[in-house]
């Protein structure tokens, strides 16, 4: 406390200790955001700035850096989650206000959180005492100096009124006394009170009319920070001498009040009126030095009592033996209404006007989440409307394979291979033949090994950490006061579940491959080979030369080369599908994001994407519509060049063949395409799964250290006959634990002055800003078309980014698409993080 002769007060400091915040958050931007930019020189100067704004003496010189920091805080708040299970920082602090409650005796608590809300609350109290410093340490006889000083203290005002809202909102007025509503209540009014103390010290040179007005208003505001503090949750927690003070000057400035009325009364003169004011301020000025239990201040106390005293009896002698005017009845005398000049000034942010963020380039998460719905709604469309061609084309090669075309037209009898089979057997060579495929297919089970092996290795790290604090939660029972494995990690448990389950899905897609490699593999064997060597494989049969310049041949030949056309037309589709300019809808989101249009987020990216895609809908439509067409025509003109074909039973075994022949390239590119983006999977996977370890890792370690600490500290307690303090949460058994806050009814709530400043813990725009918990995310619904069969559709997503997915293969018809279905998941799932809960259902 600072004494002067007025004997204003200041507020105490709490007490920080030192934390290493670097190392938590640059593991969290490494695994989030990769190595693309580099953070490492941001994150250390928001380390050096917290110890040069916190562990210093005083700031009665200044305070740029404290409020610096505590910019640094707010800006933050939306792109770093700094909570107990992500960014693991605990904040430790020390109260300002001793509790006289306590078991134990009179002493300040050391309490702490991992949450940044905490740390948050606690820089802004040491805001208000920097500002009450600074207020003091002016020299008050100087006008501008004086300006000065009251302006500081209506900032502190202002600081501590929002405050009170702010700790309400975040639920942290069990974790230290000076989050009492009532005590930063009586401590905003008290700030408030002497800033219109400094006023009424100004404007006591100004008409008595006006001064009495200002002192009204400073005495309310001292019982009003006298109320607050005298209820039950402050009045153990505020020093006697800070009542004390707040009482008395309560007296002081309503004696104030009335000997200025006293004054006014003379200069109007109502004689009498000036005899009952001096009366009454003399009864205050008596109070004041009675209930005064601070020898230092008693001085000037005893002053004004002098001076209204004299006042008094001076005018009550001219009364009566001059003017003879009848006294008013104390009772009836009007109340001198307050003349509120003095305001709590409101906290706006940034606080420092020049404040630059050293995370400025850093994605916000509410940002991350809308471009997180863009990818993944553009992931999903593309998905299904890139299923939509495939699947057609499918059928379509499964209709031509059936009726043997185009062979069956090119097919000029005897043991000539057909050019279309030659050309497909030639590109099948080209690519690598039967011995490409092998080796892939041998390839999986390693691949899957592997991954599995990261996976069971992770989930036994959390196993055996959480059977370690289940065993020493059951020895040390209450004393074990951190909080259960259990609830920490589950997210991390259920992040490990969807990679299982995700493995368990491509296991099932491999089988499906290999089943298919199985059906297929006796023909691709032979389209591996040489022409001759297919030709002597080939029966011989009667040349259908004569029907090959019939107009059902020429038809075919015409209604092949529209569907060589359509499926040329279909990459394209698919190419222009896959590469959607997108950067158009990410500016715009950015700006809707800076411009604090949070609500329009998901309106801009359904119009953009509606925009994006629309056309390319109608495209992929009306290429299955002219399929249907094609299909249709191709049918009767095979049906009729059937019926003009002479045939016999070689030439049914050579065609039956050759369709086996044109099914089974079809198959191979399928395969192909399976094994090469399964294989691409299972290596993308693999880097996931080690980030996820690497995580899991980290947590551990975090936990390892936290459990030697409070090991340390319970045996400290048994050595010194006291329990342990908490060292990670509040204890309800804890006696060291702050007291809880009081439950008043809502006209009962000590209240603070209104700042009018905005509410501390929403948006711009008023929508309320929980910490996203990016553990819980939804994967989004199942495309049509996707293989029913697939448990993905009641699947959320897991925890913070998993990027680069993995790309897995398109299955045929029916079984089509498992492990695209799969990276597909991934890749809008575990790519960018979107807050929300529960999956959807197709």
């Amino acid at each position: 406390m600072t004494s002067n002769p007025q004997h204003f007060l200041t507020i105490l400091a709490k007490k920080p200790f030192d934390v290493n915040l670097s190392t938590p958050i640059k593991n969290f931007i490494k695994a989030t955001f990769g190595d693309k930019e580099d953070y490492s020189a941001s994150v250390d100067g928001f380390n050096s700035l917290r110890a040069e704004a916190l562990l210093r003496s005083n700031y009665k010189d200044d305070c740029s850096k404290l409020l610096r920091y505590y910019d640094q805080l707010n800006a933050i708040e939306y792109k770093l989650p700094i909570t107990e299970n992500q960014i693991r920082i605990y904040f430790k602090w020390q109260d300002a206000f001793v509790s006289s409650g306590s078991l134990f005796g009179s002493k300040q608590k050391t309490n702490g959180s991992w949450k940044l809300a905490y740390e948050k609350a606690c820089v802004l109290f040491n805001i208000g005492h920097a500002y009450s410093e600074l207020a003091l340490a002016q020299n008050l006889s100087i006008d501008e100096q004086m300006k000065v000083a009251s302006r500081y203290f209506q900032l502190a005002s202002g600081v501590y009124s929002y405050l009170k809202d702010y700790v309400n909102a975040n639920s942290l007025s069990d974790l230290s006394v000076d989050f009492e509503p009532a005590v930063l209540a009586s401590m905003s009014w008290l700030m408030l009170a002497q800033a219109a103390e400094l006023i009424y010290i100004k404007s006591a040179s100004f008409k008595d009319e006006v001064a009495a007005k200002v002192a009204a208003h400073a005495a309310d505001c001292y019982k009003e920070a006298y109320t607050s503090a005298k209820t039950e949750s402050a009045k153990k927690i505020i020093p006697e001498n800070y009542v004390n003070v707040m009482f008395v000057k309560h007296l002081l400035f309503q004696s104030k009040t009335e000997y200025h009325a006293g004054n006014q009364a003379q200069a109007d003169r109502k004689y009498g009126l000036k005899v009952a004011r001096y009366e009454r301020a003399k009864d205050f000025a008596d109070q004041a030095v009675s209930k005064c239990t601070i020898a230092a201040f008693t001085p000037i106390l005893r002053a004004n009592q002098d001076e209204i005293a004299k006042a008094a009896a001076a005018a009550r002698k001219d009364n009566d033996f001059v003017y003879h005017e009848r006294l008013p009845d104390p009772k009836t005398l009007d109340t001198i209404l307050a003349q509120p000049i003095a305001k709590p000034l409101p906290v706006t942010f940034p606080i420092t006007p020049d404040f630059k963020d050293l995370f400025a380039s850093l994605v916000p998460i509410a940002l991350n989440n809308a471009l997180a719905a863009f990818s993944s709604k553009r992931a999903e469309i593309m998905n299904i409307e890139v299923n939509r061609l495939r699947e057609a084309t499918n059928v379509l090669n499964a209709v031509l394979a059936s009726m043997n075309l185009p062979a069956a037209i090119e097919d000029s009898g005897g043991r000539q291979v057909p050019p279309s089979v030659s050309e497909k057997s030639n590109e099948i060579k080209r690519q690598g033949g039967i011995n490409t495929l092998d080796k892939m297919i041998n390839d999986l089970p390693e691949s899957l090994q592997r991954n599995k092996e990261i996976l069971d290795e992770t989930n036994r790290m959390l196993d055996d950490e959480e059977r370690g604090d289940i065993e020493l939660r059951n020895q040390f029972k209450e004393r074990w006061t951190r909080t259960e494995s259990s609830k920490l990690t589950a997210p991390l448990r259920e992040e490990a579940k969807k990679y299982m389950d995700i493995i368990q899905n491509a296991i099932h897609a491999d089988k499906v491959v290999q089943e298919k490699y199985r059906m297929n593999r006796d023909a691709i064997v032979l389209l591996s080979k040489q022409t001759h060597e297919i030709a002597d494989e080939l029966p011989a049969a009667t040349a259908a030369g004569a029907l090959r310049d019939s107009f059902v041949v020429r038809e075919l030949h015409r209604l092949m080369d529209n569907v060589a056309s359509i499926k040329a037309e279909r990459e394209v589709i698919e190419s222009e599908l896959k590469n959607t300019d997108s950067d158009g809808v990410r500016v715009r989101l950015i700006a809707a994001f800076q411009q604090g249009n949070h609500n329009d987020e998901n309106s801009v990216v359904v119009h953009e994407i509606e925009s994006l895609y629309t056309p390319l809908r109608q495209q992929v439509s009306e290429s299955l519509s002219k399929q249907e067409q094609l299909v249709e025509n191709i049918r009767r003109a095979s049906q009729q060049f059937q019926n003009e074909k002479q045939g016999n039973e070689s030439s049914e075994i050579r065609e039956e063949m050759l369709k086996n022949l044109a099914r089974a390239y079809d198959a191979y590119q399928e395969l192909l395409n399976n094994l090469k983006e399964g294989t691409k999977f299972y290596n993308d996977l693999t880097p996931l799964l080690l980030k996820f370890q690497n995580k899991v890792s980290d947590f551990v370690f975090a936990r390892k250290t936290e459990k030697e600490d409070l090991m340390k500290d319970i045996q400290r307690g048994i050595v010194g006959g006291n329990p342990a303090p908490t060292t990670t949460q509040q204890s309800a058994n804890n006696p060291y634990a702050a007291s809880a806050a009081p439950t008043y009814p809502p006209s009962q709530q000590p209240s603070a002055p209104s700042t009018g400043g905005p509410p501390p813990t929403t948006t711009p725009d008023g929508s309320a800003l929980p910490y996203p918990n990016p553990y819980m995310q939804p994967f989004f619904p199942m495309p049509p078309g996707y293989n029913p069969y697939n448990p993905f559709l009641n699947m959320t997503t897991p925890a913070y980014p998993m990027g680069g997915a993995p790309q897995y293969p398109q299955q045929g018809n029916f079984f089509s698409n498992f492990y695209e279905i799969i990276s597909f998941f991934i890749s809008v799932g575990y790519g960018v993080e979107k807050p929300q809960s529960g999956g959807k259902k197709k």
